[in-house]
């Protein structure tokens, strides 16, 4: 199931699309899920669904917004947009060794050509 990021979409020039979105990755340490109770290599892969289609895929950056570690150990942790298509991305966070994560949101741009709206009109959409 996509990610339920609240999203923006703005048109900052004839043709282009900027989408950006913010929200909760997950949250471990409520149930003692891995990210929180578990070493090792660990991932959490979210798919995220655009608000509205690109012509193509976008360039697509993400951040980390908030996180939670235990500061036992050492803070260690990747995070990055997979698989972009016109219509989404897959957003991973990955950790490693004894990093206990309790919690991480991010924040994520999309950038790139707006799918034409008489295209969009033929198609049914919007």
């Amino acid at each position: 199931m996509p990610a339920q990021f609240a999203q923006q979409t703005t048109s900052p020039l004839v043709g282009m699309q900027i989408i950006t979105g913010a929200g909760e990755i997950f949250n471990h340490v409520d149930n003692n899920e891995p990210m929180w109770a578990g070493e090792g290599d660990r991932a959490v892969r979210i798919p995220v669904a655009f608000a509205a289609p690109f012509q193509k895929p976008p360039h697509i950056t993400v951040g980390i917004s908030g996180i939670d570690a235990s500061r036992a150990q050492n803070l260690r942790f990747n995070i990055s947009a997979e698989e972009i298509t016109r219509e989404g991305f897959m957003l991973c966070f990955v950790t490693w060794d004894d990093t206990k994560i309790a919690r991480a949101s991010a924040s994520w741009s999309a950038i790139g050509s707006a799918v034409p709206v008489s295209a969009l009109r033929r198609s049914g959409g919007q």
